[in-house]
């Protein structure tokens, strides 16, 4: 809250006509005359009366309704070009004060998801997760990253936990001491139909290729998000299949 000199000022999106002749000194009755004159001037557009003047009603000390009205930042800016010396200029502070107090209370708050925008986001990355078959973990990730886009809470997302750290095929070849380069590997691979090559385009022009595992081959393994580029898939495979694996790439 604000004070100017005897104004409380509250962070508020309206000045009601009750407040208005406070500050400036004058009767109720005389605040409310001139803001019907000001509509008069408008010629009856009741849109454009409406973005500055809300007629409404108050209950006064008698239990009885009485009108008035809540004027916007338009109304106050153009009910001050009425009022001229001490009070107007109390008046005009008083009202910039207020919607600047809204105006930071408003930035505090993140901005309303669009929910249209969220659910689109949401149905391309299943069709991108179930095109790439991407792993558990992976889908994790990225459903994260869009309600975050949107400033939607995640709280309600899980919290995957991996049963087995899966590893890069060049990683397993060495720890398995075999004498097999990763690119030969990939092309059997290829061959027995558990790995395929993938295209996306190319930032640069043209399509860039990628592997990712297929159906049958993500028996021994998954399909993880590249750390190049979230676009591709990284095929990694679980250690305890591998010795399997080895038995057809031998």
């Amino acid at each position: 809250m604000t004070i100017i000199g005897e104004l409380k000022i509250q962070p508020s999106s309206y000045f009601s006509s009750l407040e208005v002749a406070e500050m400036v000194g004058r009767e109720h009755k005389e605040v409310l005359r001139d803001i019907r004159n000001v509509i008069s001037h408008l010629g009856g557009q009741t849109k454009i009366e409406q973005s500055y003047f809300i007629e409404t009603s108050y209950t006064n000390s008698q239990n009885k309704q009485q009108p008035c009205y809540q004027l916007t930042k338009k109304g106050c800016e153009l009910y001050a070009t009425r009022m001229t010396g001490e009070k107007g200029t109390q008046f005009a502070v008083a009202y910039i004060e207020r919607f600047n107090a809204m105006e930071r209370q408003l930035k505090q708050f993140p901005t309303t998801p669009n929910i249209e925008q969220f659910e689109m986001h949401l149905i391309g990355m299943k069709y991108s997760a179930d095109i790439l078959r991407v792993d558990e973990p992976s889908k994790i990730r990225m459903l994260t990253d869009v309600h975050k886009a949107h400033g939607v809470p995640t709280n309600h997302l899980p919290q995957y936990v991996e049963e087995e750290l899966k590893k890069s095929l060049t990683e397993l070849l060495k720890a398995h001491d075999v004498p097999l380069t990763a690119a030969k590997a990939n092309t059997k691979l290829i061959e027995l139909g558990l790995l395929e090559i993938k295209e996306r385009p190319s930032t640069k022009g043209g399509l860039r290729e990628f592997k990712s595992l297929t159906e049958a081959g993500r028996y021994y393994g998954d399909n993880a998000i590249s750390p190049r580029n979230p676009k591709e898939t990284q095929p990694l495979y679980y250690p305890s299949k591998f010795s399997e694996l080895l038995k057809l790439l031998i």
